[in-house]
């Protein structure tokens, strides 16, 4: 359905859960589906380093670090308050692939700042099989949730929480705590100087509705557009525990990226 396949890209977070990639596109051209039954597909192309960062390969974060992450973005608007996303990362230790995440939301804005989400992420390893607790797993999530979008001027900012009716993906970056329930945060995104985007979001991850939360992940992303439909991006991502597991560990990972992506 969607899958235009891989080439070169951006600025990419390797997402612990393949949750969407925020990147802000101020004034994009939006073609609903028309009568005539053509859909008009934008979105991506991209790749980038990984580097220096220390995430692990491996959905049990086992493994050597990532250095390389590729795959693409697609977006469809279905019609002026509807918008599917979709998209794929490969991820690469520098000498073979490790894991594929995949990610699909569904956007349905019920009012000019309200918008309801429905989205699906997993994790597959590419050439290994992760344990958890003595048992293979990948990682699996199905969530519905709310977001209070707002743009303006070449600004734009959105709370928003969701709430998992299915996953298999446990608190703290150990995995030692229990499933997770709810992942809130916000995304900020603004045009500094023409041609230059600069995205950010930031997430807390609770295994109890409306609770603090046990860790979160954040990435920060700068956009340069070179041509038309070339851009070149640079970006921080880190994950962090906010406190101490039941195994009385405070994990922290991060990854530099430097990349580009073939826009369309």
């Amino acid at each position: 359905m969607l899958l235009s396949f891989l080439i070169a890209g951006m600025f990419t977070p390797g997402f612990l859960h393949a949750q969407e990639i925020f990147i802000h596109r101020p004034g994009l051209d939006k073609h609903p589906v028309e009568m005539r039954h053509r859909i008009t597909l934008h979105g991506e192309y991209f790749g980038s380093l990984l580097y220096p960062g220390n995430f692990p390969a491996y959905n049990d974060l086992s493994g050597p670090e990532d250095r390389w992450l590729y795959g693409f973005q697609n977006i469809i608007h279905l019609g002026n308050t509807s918008r599917f996303f979709a998209q794929m990362l490969a991820h690469d230790d520098g000498g073979r692939r490790t894991k594929f995440d995949w990610h699909f939301s569904l956007r349905q804005h019920l009012l000019e700042n309200l918008v309801l989400i429905f989205g699906h992420d997993s994790n597959h390893d590419s050439d290994y099989q992760s344990t958890l607790r003595g048992k293979s797993f990948y990682l699996n999530r199905n969530y519905v949730g709310f977001g209070l979008p707002y743009s303006q001027n070449g600004f734009y900012i959105e709370p928003f929480t969701w709430f998992f009716h299915h996953s298999n993906q446990r608190s703290h970056l150990d995995y030692s705590g229990e499933e997770l329930r709810q992942e809130y945060g916000i995304r900020l995104g603004a045009v500094p100087l023409p041609g230059t985007t600069v995205s950010f979001q930031i997430i807390a991850q609770s295994d109890t509705i409306f609770a603090l939360g046990q860790s979160y992940l954040a990435d920060l992303i700068f956009r340069f557009q070179a041509t038309g439909f070339l851009e070149l991006s640079a970006g921080l991502r880190s994950w962090k525990d906010i406190g101490e597991s039941r195994l009385g560990q405070s994990r922290h990972y991060y990854q530099l990226e430097w990349g580009i992506a073939v826009v369309f």
